[in-house]
């Protein structure tokens, strides 16, 4: 266990810097896209199309989408690089006898690193601007949730992507289907009642909207929004972490 641990280091740290080398910016990229992403967003929906937060808050929009956008993008990227981090290591796969399941690992943890600390720099001019409360800490578990939940669909991606390869021109799609039927840009509120069920059916809603009233309505989420969260996340992990482990021994004979 303590040389997986050592193993799991080495390789989150050689991500870290593989991830900017030979790029002039580096590690500026890192908060350059998500600033240009979030200004284009807030400028379509907040200028545009005049999207609220809940309510009638009276509460400037980009608070709203930073709320929750910054764990979008870390569950974005960690999902799409843990999933082809096998096929992107095959020669390591095929050729060196190591835990494999490190790498998904690895892919997913270095994804959530510096979108983590977007949204602790959020937090620093939110809680300036308005008032810190206690209420804010439970961001860490429902962020935790979201980690194992991350590990686990990068396991169960990454051990079909060798498989099924068209799985990877899917993904990309899926990816942006579930952002847009998460209430990350509107509110849950703004979805039509006939529809909501679309959106519960999909479960970074159930993040989302946690955030949102952890760090905007200063609430504790309901009961069934945490027992979701957690229930998701754990048995996706453990499904992801038997469905790896089942399939990892053919990875040599598709890669």
């Amino acid at each position: 266990m303590k040389n997986k641990l050592h193993l799991l280091i080495y390789f989150l740290r050689k991500d870290l810097k593989a991830k900017y080398a030979g790029s002039a910016l580096g590690v500026i990229w890192t908060f350059l896209m998500p600033v240009i992403q979030i200004l284009l967003l807030w400028l379509v929906f907040s200028t545009i199309m005049k999207a609220r937060p809940y309510g009638n808050m009276q509460m400037p929009y980009i608070y709203f989408l930073l709320s929750s956008y910054f764990f979008w993008l870390a569950f974005l990227e960690g999902t799409m690089r843990a999933a082809n981090s096998i096929i992107e290591n095959s020669e390591i796969v095929k050729k060196i006898s190591f835990p494999n399941i490190i790498l998904p690992i690895t892919a997913a943890l270095s994804s959530y690193l510096p979108h983590i600390l977007g949204f602790i720099l959020f937090i620093v001019v939110y809680g300036i601007e308005t008032s810190f409360s206690p209420i804010l800490l439970l961001v860490m578990p429902v962020l935790l949730f979201q980690v194992i939940f991350s590990l686990g669909v990068g396991m169960i991606l990454a051990s079909l992507m060798p498989y099924v390869r068209d799985l990877g021109q899917l993904l990309g799609q899926a990816l942006q289907g579930i952002f847009f039927l998460s209430p990350i840009i509107y509110s849950i509120e703004a979805v039509p009642e006939k529809l909501k069920i679309i959106f519960y059916l999909n479960p970074i809603t159930y993040f989302v909207v946690s955030y949102q009233k952890i760090i905007l309505l200063g609430e504790v989420p309901s009961f069934s929004y945490l027992s979701a969260i957690a229930c998701l996340s754990l048995s996706c992990f453990i499904g992801g972490y038997f469905l790896f482990h089942k399939l990892k021994e053919g990875f040599s004979d598709v890669l």
